[in-house]
């Protein structure tokens, strides 16, 4: 769908269309997520956060985990099984707590995990589709998410630049990112991540398969390095690359309500969490990624 159908058939439909940014998020008003949802729908909505790359779908605050999978297994892909799956739900292992959340004297979130700027499972060799968030409990006026857009930041590049890194690939390591996560895991279970989960290299600049636009693919800070330089270049570069996509211009600011859905696709963006008074508040969201079944590019 071109930009213009789907806004027109969202209209005719009754949902209200709001951009939040110039570059990244639009507001979709007026959807239940937990209702049944025809093909057209689902097309609609996939191409919003094709183009958008992130789609708010506010006061879903009655969504059950069974539905909200469902929701998000409409769009294709198959959902990501954390490793540690005391992380998750009971019931549902498709669904990651993230946050400072303790259940029966068991802590089940995970406050650490976003707090970097990553595109989410970009250590796989099949990387991340799309991403849900949906925020159950939210502190006030802290926590928000940042989404940057890098077809946007890559489009934006001087053409001196993009000369410069065309062809560049990015070393990915799964072990080296799970020790910055979860600084309490053991080494036992680290040498089981290494194990589970090899280095993987992907393009730094990668076609978006279903628009057909070029954008930076940075991976993760926590662990990511451009390949193929030593290593001072590397990090400066790859330093200089990640400020120029997390500027401003390229940026949204997502101030959380309880009851939000987003919908992320991550497969030209970034996205951070922010700190919050952990101590005086709790943040709660479920999160779901999509893994992207299909060639990557």
């Amino acid at each position: 769908m071109a930009q213009m159908d789907w806004r027109t058939a969202a209209i005719e439909r009754g949902l209200e269309v709001t951009d939040l940014a110039e570059h990244v998020g639009t507001e979709i008003g007026g959807l239940d997520l937990d209702d049944d949802h025809d093909e057209a729908l689902v097309a609609l909505v996939r191409a919003a956060c094709v183009e958008r790359t992130l789609l708010l779908f506010r006061g879903q605050t009655d969504l059950t985990p069974a539905a909200y999978l469902a929701f998000a297994q409409r769009f294709g892909g198959r959902p990501d099984l954390h490793s540690l799956r005391h992380y998750c739900l009971p019931d549902h292992h498709e669904i990651f707590v993230v946050g400072n959340v303790h259940e029966r004297d068991t802590k089940t979130g995970s406050p650490k995990v976003g707090l970097n700027w990553h595109t989410d499972h970009y250590h796989l060799p099949e990387p991340g589709l799309f991403t849900y968030l949906h925020a159950i409990e939210v502190p006030p006026g802290q926590g928000d998410t940042r989404y940057a857009n890098g077809i946007a930041a890559y489009e934006a590049l001087p053409a001196d630049k993009r000369a410069e890194i065309e062809g560049l690939k990015v070393l990915h390591s799964r072990a080296r990112l799970f020790k910055n996560l979860f600084p309490e895991a053991t080494e036992a279970e680290l040498e089981a991540e290494r194990r589970r989960i090899p280095d993987v290299v992907h393009p730094l600049v990668r076609t978006h398969p279903e628009i057909g636009k070029r954008g930076l693919y940075l991976g993760g800070e926590w662990g990511s390095c451009i390949d193929g330089l030593d290593a001072g270049r590397a990090q400066a570069l790859y330093d200089e690359l990640l400020q120029h996509m997390i500027q401003d211009r390229f940026c949204y600011r997502h101030r959380w309500q309880a009851g939000d859905v987003l919908m992320s696709d991550n497969r030209c963006s970034m996205h951070r969490a922010s700190e919050w008074d952990e101590a005086a508040y709790v943040r709660r969201l479920h999160r779901i990624i999509m893994i992207d079944s299909k060639a990557p590019y």
